[in-house]
């Protein structure tokens, strides 16, 4: 492996989740109506749920995902796409986290408040997939008895894999905020060596935002996922 591409395929730090995570869900449902369901009645042994979902969210945006270069990458899973694993993630941080939440007794520390909520992306084609998240989805409210913690939309995350097996390699890719407000898009390269796995399992890419640094003889290793937002009319449904 090259130099360059080791450089090019190390983690970066802003993706390490944030110190205190909510609750993330455990899976995806048929639709917006359904997720909430489900969140707000799974038993959590560990924590109770640190933030209510907004039965009528309004600020619908559109995420796509695409796959280029990616022909030549083929699932034993299934003959339809390189992917057989598409899973949506939508981070939310209290932007008053300091203030609103609970603080430490002993040390005084107060965490930073994220949450991880999940949503689905549906197939379009063997290159492309669809899911809609909403910037409203959190309701502000006092959770600890200090002040209303006031959420903001921080990331729409996706995670790939080639088959069901959590051994497999997960690409991981991102659009920011400010992306998704604005309807932008992003694209992120990822070494097809790492599919489907890669030596002993269960390893993250994080891929590049550029290839630079690759020759262009080899530029044909990397795929493509590129993410694209687009404003959409919001209903409480997730349709």
């Amino acid at each position: 492996m090259s130099r360059a591409f080791r450089y090019l395929s190390s983690p970066a730090l802003r993706w390490a989740l944030p110190t205190l995570i909510l609750l993330a869900a455990g899976g995806c449902g048929s639709n917006y109506a359904d997720t909430q369901a489900r969140v707000d009645t799974t038993p959590n042994t560990l924590t109770p749920p640190l933030r209510k979902l907004n039965p009528t969210p309004t600020q619908a945006y559109e995420i796509r995902l695409t796959l280029s270069n990616a022909s030549d990458l083929s699932s034993t899973a299934d003959g339809k796409s390189p992917f057989t694993v598409v899973e949506g993630t939508v981070q939310f941080d209290a932007s008053n986290g300091a203030r609103c939440g609970k603080s430490n007794a002993l040390s005084g520390h107060v965490p930073s408040l994220s949450s991880h909520e999940p949503f689905r992306l549906s197939r379009i084609s063997a290159t492309e997939y669809v899911g809609t998240i909403y910037a409203d989805m959190l309701l502000d409210e006092n959770y600890y008895g200090r002040e209303v913690c006031h959420w903001t939309l921080t990331e729409a995350r996706v995670a790939l894999r080639a088959r069901p097996d959590i051994a497999d390699t997960r690409f991981v890719a991102g659009l920011p905020a400010k992306k998704v407000l604005a309807g932008g898009t992003q694209a992120r390269y990822f070494w097809k060596g790492y599919y489907p796995r890669f030596e002993n399992g269960q390893h993250a890419d994080y891929g590049s935002n550029q290839l630079d640094a690759v020759s262009a003889d080899k530029r044909g290793e990397f795929f493509t996922v590129t993410l694209t937002a687009r404003k959409i009319a919001g209903d409480s449904q997730g349709k």
